[in-house]
């Protein structure tokens, strides 16, 4: 794979960076899902800001490229959210990477597992988790706008 071209780090959900990829990744989101109604918010929850919480951001160089938020759902078990990586980025393996730096923060945050759902129009996003290990797990929340729920277990 090469040396990482992606840095990923732990940030202030409030920092600009983090903000701004936010309310992008919403703004993709309500495109992308339309005619489903999207609100498009420009701040990480209350959810996000707890101890075993995360959000993280990718950069390469100087730029933010990417997002992602991890949430406790219960024990040790995260739920990622938000995970995103604006259009330029994309089709060079840096979303490879940056979900493989949100699995080191999730280590780091005490995590075993981490679990994730996904709507249908977000195929990109399917196919890099089930190549990067996560499998397909029963639905455990009652997210209307999803049609696959994902798992892996971290060492």
């Amino acid at each position: 794979m090469g040396l990482p071209r992606l840095s990923v780090e732990r940030v202030d959900p409030d920092t600009p960076a983090a903000s701004g990829l936010l309310e992008a990744y919403f703004l993709e989101l309500r495109d992308r899902l339309a005619p489903v109604p999207v609100t498009v918010v420009a701040r990480w929850p209350d959810e996000f800001r707890r101890s075993q919480a995360a959000v993280v951001l990718g950069r390469e160089g100087d730029r933010a490229v990417g997002c992602a938020g991890l949430r406790p759902l219960e024990g040790d078990v995260l739920e990622l959210k938000h995970f995103f990586l604006v259009r330029e980025a994309r089709g060079r393996g840096l979303g490879r990477e940056l979900l493989a730096g949100v699995e080191e923060v999730a280590r780091a945050l005490g995590a075993r597992r981490i679990v994730l759902d996904t709507a249908a129009p977000l195929t990109e996003a399917a196919a890099l988790y089930r190549s990067s290990g996560y499998g397909s797990i029963p639905r455990y929340n009652d997210n209307p706008h999803c049609v696959a729920w994902f798992g892996k277990d971290l060492a």
